[in-house]
């Protein structure tokens, strides 16, 4: 089954309709007008979705690989053992690498979509402005990475 983003240039190319390359045969011999139009907007925004993921997923890569190098070059030179900023620092990078990961995994699934419209609409974080949607998700996704990590350390000594 091919991508939903290329179907239209596929049935512009065979000349067939979309619901002949779905169902796998061909019942009439041109598309029409309307089905053409209703198959480039699903097409137009499949292609939204797609580059909207990946922008999510850049920044979180993007995010996690900083943190990853910032916590390693604190941690390989021993800097932040004299500095209680530069400790915290530390620890906060090393969570900000569990979180960009579960990010990616949450971004990769879809299922992060799902929670984010449904915890949205429970919690009336759809009525705040983009800056404080984003500063209340950076902070919860933090503290659940902090949750996992102290279970980590609790029951496995990870």
């Amino acid at each position: 089954m091919p991508d939903i983003s290329i179907l239209v240039d596929i049935a512009d190319y065979y000349d067939i309709s979309i619901p002949e390359i779905i169902n796998g045969e061909r019942k009439s011999e041109i598309m029409n007008e309307e089905e053409r139009k209703i198959a480039k907007t699903m097409s137009d925004y499949a292609t939204t979705e797609k580059e909207k993921i990946f922008k999510e997923m850049k920044i979180q890569s993007i995010m996690g690989v900083c943190a990853l190098v910032l916590y390693w070059i604190l941690h390989e030179t021993d800097a932040y053992i004299y500095s209680d900023a530069l400790e915290k620092l530390t620890g906060y990078c090393e969570t900000l690498v569990s979180v960009s990961v579960i990010m990616m995994a949450a971004y990769t699934t879809g299922s992060l979509s799902k929670l984010r419209s449904r915890s949205w609409k429970f919690f009336m974080i759809e009525n705040l402005p983009k800056p404080v949607r984003l500063i209340v998700i950076a902070v919860v996704a933090f503290c659940g990475a902090a949750m996992i990590k102290l279970a980590l350390v609790h029951f496995f000594g990870l």
